[in-house]
């Protein structure tokens, strides 16, 4: 039997794996298709697998896993779920966790709120994949801007607040020539300091939130002089609300609360 965690953020939600559980399962394509299945296995948008790290400067490793068996090199939500798993599951204490990722080594820190946990991450530098330009599709018209932030994303600012279309329409177009997270922005209101999102995720389909992508939109408002260094701003997912701010030497940071959901065995 395999031990597994189950953690969500905004919606966004992981099996988690501690690699010494697996004894002789492997994560194949097949298996973790399988175990992702909200019908016939636990259901997730991904897992994440805990191992030793490469650097003795970090606490632990984190492998990520879509729930199409493909693997991705950083998640916004996921690190948080993670440091939450390595604080409640595997007692570590150490304030900020040093977490190795596809996207190089990052932190987390922790700060009560009464039962529930507030997970704020770094999640590194952006690089600009594709400047910002007008483009029009499916009727309407936007203002699109390719970003890394850690992972691929094009940003679509929708010029009408009123757009009706489908971000999955838009994820089709594949307009880099490969695929990418796509994260349609509806409503920004920087009054409020808030912006609705919507997101398609390559390797995990339509997504509740992307911790990554609203680190996209945040950085494509920042890029424009729409917002402001360490101005707090919160991209609004249909999962839930996450808090953001880019701090003075470029790094962005994730603030929300996960949530343990259960834990669980399965046949290896």
């Amino acid at each position: 039997m395999v031990r597994f965690f189950k953690y969500s953020a905004a919606g966004n939600d992981f099996v988690i794996i501690n690699e010494r559980e697996l004894g002789g399962f492997k994560l194949t394509t097949g298996n973790i298709v399988r175990l992702c299945d909200r019908r016939f296995g636990i259901g997730a948008d991904g897992i994440l697998l805990h191992s030793a790290p490469e650097s003795k400067n970090a606490h632990a490793k984190m492998t990520i896993f879509n729930s199409d068996g493909s693997t991705a090199e950083m998640c916004g939500n996921g690190i948080r779920c993670f440091a939450l798993y390595l604080i409640k599951d595997c007692g570590l204490t150490s304030d900020p966790l040093k977490i190795e990722t596809g996207n190089g080594l990052l932190e987390a820190r922790c700060e009560k709120e009464g039962n529930t946990f507030r997970i704020s991450a770094t999640l590194g530098k952006i690089k600009i994949l594709d400047a910002t330009k007008t483009v029009a599709a499916k009727g309407w018209k936007f203002e699109r801007t390719g970003i890394s932030t850690g992972n691929p994303h094009l940003v679509y600012i929708a010029q009408d607040k009123n757009c009706t279309l489908d971000v999955r329409e838009l994820w089709e177009l594949r307009e880099l020539g490969f695929e990418t997270n796509v994260e349609l922005v509806t409503d920004a209101d920087f009054v409020k300091n808030c912006a609705k999102v919507d997101v398609y995720e390559r390797g995990a389909g339509k997504t509740p939130a992307c911790g990554t992508g609203g680190a996209a939109v945040v950085n494509t408002l920042f890029l424009s002089g729409k917002i402001k260094e360490n101005q707090p701003f919160t991209v609004k997912y249909p999962g839930g609300d996450m808090d953001y701010t880019i701090t003075g030497d470029g790094e962005t940071i994730i603030s929300g609360i996960p949530l343990r959901i259960f834990t669980g065995e399965f046949e290896g």
